[in-house]
Formats: structure tokens, C-alpha cells, sequence
């Protein structure tokens, strides 16, 4: 049996085999997902290790898996087709209780990078700072001061959007010191 001449009822339409695995160049239609950049990138390593060409051939046999799955549609006994990659997805929804601790709508792991981002330029303002004080940089003419400075800000707002009150006064402090480093210049 010829691949293109067997065809699926799904849904009320009729479907070819083939069509669901192919994208026809003219006439097929776009299907557009926004995702993360990091499942992006987990989606081009996967579609590379599958050896097929890219997320959207990717897409195409993980949508082909689904139909076939759902609508019981057989394979050809002649294997012309690559078998469709299956893809479980699981959504964890948080509990009730755990959104109502987190009232300002941001999740656990977004707040952990911003901590730890902010931790980060605490130390590198510290160590510049420990620096200046025994004269081992010139501080006349650095511009590298304004930029900790505006760093440490930045770092404050975000600070306060993401509810880190552990830090703020840290940042607040490291903010003062750049400025008196910046008036005695």
C-alpha cells in the first residue's frame, strides 16, 4: 500500500498519512508557539539527536505522535515512514496554598536567579570598594564607578519588585558608599 493513497478520517477531515508528517512548501499553513528560550533550546538538541531537521520538523512528528496516539491511526506495514517521537508532557499545578504564600505572583525559581544575580553584584561592588579603600585603583577619571552605581540600582529596584527585603539595605548602603566614592573623585 502506497503512503499518499491511504487516507484518515479525523475529525471530519480527510487526511493522508503523509500529510502528517510533511509540510508541503506553498500551501501548508504555520502553526506558531511561543516558548521559553531554554525549551527552545532543549527542542533543537532533541530534533538534532532524532536526526531531523530542525524544531519544526520536531513539532510536526510530535503533533503526527499525537493524532496517531488519539485517532488509533496505524502505521504502513512497509516502514517508509520514521516512527513520530512521543512526547508526555506534565503540568504540576501549584496548590492553593502555595499561591497564596506567593501573593506577588512570582515564582520560586524566577526569585532565586534574581536573588542570586543581585548576590553576585553585591560582591563584585564589595571587592571594588575593598579596593578603593587601599588605594589599589585610581578611582579620578573611572567610569567603572557610575556603571557599579547604576548596576547597584538597577539591583535595588528589582530588589524591591521581587520582595528580597534581606538585601536592600545592603544595596542601599553600597549604593551610598559608590556615591561618596564618586564625590571625592
Amino acid at each position: 500500500m502506497e503512503i499518499s493513497n491511504q487516507v484518515i478520517n479525523v475529525e471530519g477531515m480527510k487526511l493522508k498519512l503523509e500529510d502528517l508528517f510533511k509540510a508541503p512548501e506553498k500551501d501548508g499553513t504555520v502553526i506558531s508557539v511561543r516558548v521559553h528560550r531554554s525549551v527552545k533550546e532543549v527542542l533543537m538538541k532533541l530534533a538534532e539527536k532524532e536526526g531531523l531537521h530542525g524544531v519544526s520538523e520536531l513539532v510536526r512528528y510530535i503533533i503526527a505522535g499525537f493524532l496517531m496516539g488519539r485517532y488509533n491511526i496505524v502505521k504502513p506495514d512497509p516502514k517508509v515512514l520514521a516512527p513520530p517521537i512521543y512526547l508526555n508532557v506534565n503540568v504540576v499545578k501549584t496548590s492553593s496554598r502555595q499561591s497564596q504564600d506567593r501573593e506577588d505572583g512570582h515564582d520560586d525559581i524566577t526569585i532565586l536567579e534574581v536573588k542570586s544575580e543581585i548576590e553576585d553584584i553585591i560582591r563584585e561592588v564589595e571587592d571594588f570598594i575593598n579596593k578603593a579603600r587601599i588605594r589599589a585603583i585610581r578611582l579620578q577619571g573611572n567610569e567603572y564607578v557610575k556603571k557599579l552605581r547604576t548596576k547597584v540600582f538597577r539591583a535595588l529596584v528589582k530588589a524591591v519588585k521581587y520582595n528580597l527585603r534581606d538585601v536592600v539595605p545592603r544595596l542601599k548602603e553600597l549604593f551610598e558608599e559608590l556615591n561618596n566614592l564618586l564625590r571625592s573623585v
